[in-house]
């Protein structure tokens, strides 16, 4: 749609060779956002598929936080929903963080963890809920899709009018002929690397030991249960965080590897970091695995070269505080592919895809600075209870305060002050897009006290299509085909669809057409197979606005 294509770089005459697979989108990288990828391939038509060095899906918790806009992606892109949603955590059991002395003691503060309850509803069909990633990859998968596990990627050569891709698996080496490559591969992406992109941010803000267990914690959470229990004494300062409290937890610690070997993280020593956090340190637990990880705050210079895009962990690195990481992988892909659909399908032009980067760099930037920005708030805390590089002082600094009215009253503030880290619906829901597949309607967006917590729904082109329930049980985000875009119109209106090709005219129910939308009659909405809204305007101005979409509307 009318931006400029990315510079092409020499591109190599293509030279015929043995190829096993001939398909038109390999995804390189089998979690959540490449698996998401290869579902919207097949409802889009796309043959794909998905290289993952790993023997099968993730194994232990990594991601948690499914957010209200990536179940709606996955709704549209045809995932079992059932499976999913049961599995998740309910908001009785995951819907609060709390701040402990220690993990079964004294509860200092509480907040709610973002917003869960049935009042959600009114703006997402879908709201967030907490299911770990090692129990949502294998629902992700399903027999339409080819995921081949144990396969490595090792390089791509573009040409004219594809890539001729190497991999390696169980069997040996395989050659693909692809028409785009997908870097999904996290955050040490191969593909990534291989066209030497850089990260530009911090690589390594803090670093972590995360200890896995069975365990059964009723008993130590008793009337306090969560998601997330911060523990506050300095000595073993911490989290845990539930994966089900009667069956599986993490507890993540803070690791210096400047002064500590990864070696030395045995089973033994980790079970006494973990029992150190502890209330009761008599508690049975059982360790699973044990990890290293690094927090960043990355983004990736460039999301494309030529036909291969980067997508998920391989273009940016969040701090997890905000759980944004998984979710804006999901909205990367669910942005890319139907623009790759639309362009093999010859009804877009191929310039729309420098889109992309256009409009999915920016929320990613946004939902990194968000991250940053509650990482260090957490700071406030500490600070507020009086802790000091020296450890004795912090014990004695720590105790004192709690005892004391005024001292307790601060650290409970400053509890309260981290309200917007677990209330981040706006950047969920309201992130909004510009540039040549939106056409600006001139109006002013809502100007918003906090952006990443406030959402207002609004049909202002870039915006996602707003919610909301029909007659018939569907929400208004299932009005929207995956494949074409779709012309909103109100019930009764007159628009004929033979008026243009490429796109569907669907009617909307007058109570929802002046409630929701707040449209004129002779109003109508172009959106976007991706449900962002494109165009607003009069009904008269499609077949111009579709054009200047870069929709070819030749019939």
């Amino acid at each position: 749609m009318g931006a400029a294509p990315t510079a092409p770089t020499a591109v190599p005459v293509h030279v015929d060779v043995d190829v096993d697979v001939d398909v038109d989108v390999v995804i390189v990288g089998g979690g959540p956002t490449g698996l998401t990828a290869a579902h919207l391939c097949h409802r889009l038509g796309l043959s794909a598929v998905v290289l993952e060095q790993r023997d099968g899906p993730q194994r232990s918790p990594a991601a948690h936080a499914i957010n209200a806009r990536t179940f709606e992606i996955w709704r549209q892109a045809g995932v079992a929903m059932g499976p999913v949603l049961s599995a998740a955590l309910s908001p009785d059991e995951a819907g609060r963080v709390h701040w402990v002395t220690k993990f079964g003691g004294e509860v200092i503060g509480s907040l709610p963890y973002e917003r869960q309850g049935d009042e959600m509803l009114a703006v997402t069909p879908t709201p967030l809920r907490n299911l770990s990633q090692h129990r949502l990859e294998p629902l992700l998968l399903s027999p339409a899709l080819d995921v081949r596990y144990r396969h490595t990627w090792v390089s791509a050569a573009e040409h004219a009018t594809g890539l001729d891709i190497e991999a390696v698996g169980p069997d040996g080496p395989l050659r693909f002929a692809a028409r785009y490559l997908l870097g999904a591969d996290g955050a040490a992406s191969a593909v990534r690397r291989s066209l030497d992109i850089e990260l530009i941010g911090p690589r390594s803000l803090q670093s972590f030991v995360m200890v896995h267990m069975a365990a059964d914690f009723r008993p130590v959470v008793h009337d306090q249960p969560g998601v997330l229990y911060f523990v506050l004494d300095p000595a073993s300062g911490g989290t845990f965080i539930s994966h089900g409290r009667d069956r599986e937890w993490v507890y993540m610690h803070p690791w210096d590897p400047e002064t500590q070997a990864a070696e030395t993280l045995t089973t033994d020593h980790c079970a006494g970091l973990v029992r150190a956090a502890m209330a009761n340190p008599d508690v049975v637990f059982e360790i699973l695995s044990i990890g290293t990880w690094h927090m960043s705050a990355q983004i990736a210079e460039r999301y494309r070269s030529g036909r291969t895009f980067l997508v998920g962990d391989a273009a940016h690195r969040f701090p997890p505080t905000g759980g944004l990481g998984l979710n804006t992988g999901v909205a990367d892909v669910h942005n890319l592919i139907w623009k790759l659909a639309a362009v093999e399908a010859g009804w877009l032009d191929p310039s729309s895809l420098a889109s992309y980067e256009a409009e999915r760099k920016p929320v990613a930037q946004f939902n990194c600075d968000q991250s940053m920005h509650n990482a260090f708030k957490l700071i406030e805390i500490p600070i507020a209870l009086g802790v000091t590089p020296d450890l004795d002082e912090s014990i004695a600094a720590m105790h004192a305060t709690l005892a004391d009215q005024m001292g307790r009253a601060g650290v409970q503030a400053a509890i309260a002050n981290q309200a917007i880290h677990f209330d981040l619906l706006g950047l969920q829901l309201g992130h909004t897009y510009s540039g040549p597949l939106v056409i600006d309607d001139g109006s002013e967006a809502t100007v918003l006290a906090e952006p990443a917590r406030d959402y207002a729904p609004s049909t202002r082109p870039g915006g996602r299509l707003p919610h909301a329930w029909l007659p018939d049980g569907r929400s208004t985000l299932d009005l929207i085909d995956i494949g074409v875009p779709t012309v909103l119109v109100r019930d009764g209106s007159e628009l004929a669809p033979d008026e243009m090709a490429n796109a569907v005219v669907v009617a909307c129910p007058i109570g929802v057409w002046l409630d929701t939308f707040g449209l004129d009659n002779d109003q109508c909405l172009i959106v976007r197979p991706d449900q962002h809204v494109a165009y607003r305007g009069p009904l008269g101005g499609v077949p111009a606005a579709l054009q200047r979409l870069g929709v070819h509307v030749a019939g």
